[in-house]
C-alpha cells in the first residue's frame, strides 16, 4: 500500500484505506477495497481528499497500520457525533453537559487504548484520509489516538505528577482514561463557535480570532459541575496553552500547564496540521514532525516532544520519497531505533523494485530532511 496523489490515481487502482466525509454514522466516502474509477477520482477531489492510500504492484507487500482500524473509527464517529448533539441540545437550553450524556465515550477511550496497546512499534499511519467537512469528528478520534500513544510512553518513561508535586508510576491506566476523555471532548467548546468564522477558508481577522480563542473556556462551561473529572477539563481548558506562555486561554506557562494538557497540545498541533482543513491543506506527515521538533522547549513540553521524536515517524510506511541521489521511491518499513532512516524501495529506473535501508548507507538521505538531533533524554533510550 502507498499514498498517492488523487489527481494521478490510475483507472482500475485499488483504494487501500476509507475514506472519510464527516457524516454522523461514521459512514465513509468510499471503501478500502474499491476499484477506484475517473468518476471516483472526480468524486474525491471535488471533496477536497488530495491524496489517498492504494494497493498496486509497486507498493506490494508494504503495511500501512493505521492507529485506530476503519472499523473502530466508524464507532467513534458515531459515538462522538452523539456528543456533539448531547452538547448542542445542552447548550441550547442553558444546561450544563451531563457525563451520563456521553458515557458511550469512555468505552471508545477504553477501545482505543487496547488498540494502542497492541499496536506496538513506531511507524504507524497517523492521519485519517478524509475531506475538510470530516475534520471535526476524525479529528478528535486522531488527537485521542495520538494523545494515549504519546501519554503511555510519556507515562512509563517519566511518570505523572500528584496534587503533591511528586512523581507517580501507579495507576497509569487511570491517568490514561481520563486524558483520552479529555482529548475526545477537547473541542467540544468550538459548538459555541459561529459556523462562519470555524469554516472560514481564509485567514481570521483579529476580530474573529478573539471569537475562536474563546473555545477552550467555552468547553470547560460546558462541563462545569462537580460530574466531571477535573483531568478532563484541565486538557478541555489547557491544550491551547504553550510552554513558553505564549498560548491561550490564560498565558500559562511551563509546570503551570496540566501534564495532560501538555500531551494534548502536541497531539492536537500534529494532527491539525497533517489534515485537511477549510483553511489549509493537509501536510505530509514530515512536516508536522518538523513543527514539532522545532518547537521543543518554546511551544511545547521538552520531555513531550522527546517522546513524539521516538515514536511518530517522518516518514510513515506507504510514503513516497525522493533521495539525495535523485531516486524515488515508496518507505517500506521504519526501524524504531532511526526512524527518519526508513527502507526505501526505489520505483523509476534500473534499480526499481529494489529496497535501500538508509540506516545502513549514511551517504544517503530523503531529500529535504535533516537527521532528528538526538537530545540526551532519546540518546538514552
Amino acid at each position: 500500500m502507498r499514498l498517492v496523489p488523487t489527481s494521478r490515481v490510475a483507472e482500475g487502482t485499488e483504494l487501500g484505506r476509507d475514506v472519510m466525509i464527516g457524516r454522523p454514522d461514521g459512514a465513509p466516502l468510499l471503501r478500502s477495497g474499491v476499484k477506484l474509477t475517473a468518476r471516483y477520482r472526480e468524486l474525491l477531489m471535488n471533496a477536497g481528499v488530495s491524496a489517498v492510500y492504494v494497493e498496486d504492484d509497486e507498493s506490494s507487500g508494504i503495511v500501512v497500520e493505521p492507529i485506530v482500524d476503519d472499523a473502530m473509527r466508524e464507532v467513534a464517529t458515531r459515538a462522538i457525533a452523539t456528543a456533539h448533539r448531547a452538547a448542542t441540545d445542552a447548550s441550547a437550553s442553558g444546561r450544563q453537559l451531563s457525563p451520563d450524556a456521553v458515557a458511550s465515550l469512555e468505552d471508545i477511550v477504553e477501545r482505543i487504548l487496547q488498540q494502542v496497546q497492541t499496536s506496538g512499534g513506531v511507524a504507524l499511519a497517523l492521519s485519517d484520509l478524509s475531506s475538510a467537512d470530516a475534520y471535526t469528528f476524525q479529528h478528535s478520534v486522531d488527537v485521542t489516538a495520538l494523545g494515549l500513544l504519546l501519554g503511555l510512553r510519556y507515562y512509563r518513561r517519566y511518570g505523572w505528577t500528584d496534587y503533591r508535586g511528586e512523581r507517580q508510576f501507579g495507576k497509569i491506566d487511570d491517568r490514561l482514561s481520563s486524558l483520552g476523555l479529555g482529548l475526545m471532548l477537547h473541542d467540544i467548546g468550538k459548538l459555541s463557535i459561529p459556523l462562519a468564522i470555524l469554516n472560514k477558508p481564509g485567514r481570521l481577522t483579529p476580530e474573529e480570532w478573539a471569537v475562536m480563542r474563546t473555545h477552550p473556556r467555552a468547553g470547560v462551561d460546558l462541563l462545569g459541575g462537580n460530574d466531571w473529572s477535573p483531568l478532563v477539563k484541565a486538557v478541555v481548558l489547557r491544550h491551547h496553552e504553550r510552554w513558553d506562555g505564549s498560548g491561550y486561554p490564560d498565558g500559562k506557562a511551563g509546570e503551570e500547564i496540566h501534564q495532560m494538557a501538555r500531551i494534548a497540545a502536541v497531539a492536537d498541533v500534529y494532527d491539525a496540521i497533517t489534515s485537511e482543513r477549510h483553511y489549509a491543506a493537509a501536510e505530509p506527515p514530515h512536516v508536522g514532525v518538523r513543527v514539532i521538533l522545532k518547537g521543543r522547549g518554546t511551544m511545547f513540553d521538552p520531555d513531550v516532544v522527546d517522546t513524539f521524536a521516538m515514536l511518530v515517524a517522518p516518514f510513515p510506511p506507504g510514503s513516497p520519497v525522493e533521495l539525495t541521489d535523485g531516486r524515488r521511491g515508496v518507505v517500506v518499513s521504519v526501524p524504531e531505533v532511526a526512524i527518519d532512516r526508513p527502507v526505501v524501495r526505489i520505483l523509476e529506473g534500473p534499480d526499481a523494485q529494489t529496497e535501500v535501508a538508509l540506516k545502513f548507507d549514511p551517504s544517503l538521505r530523503i531529500a529535504g530532511w535533516e537527521d532528528i538531533p538526538l537530545t540526551p533524554a532519546l540518546a538514552v533510550g
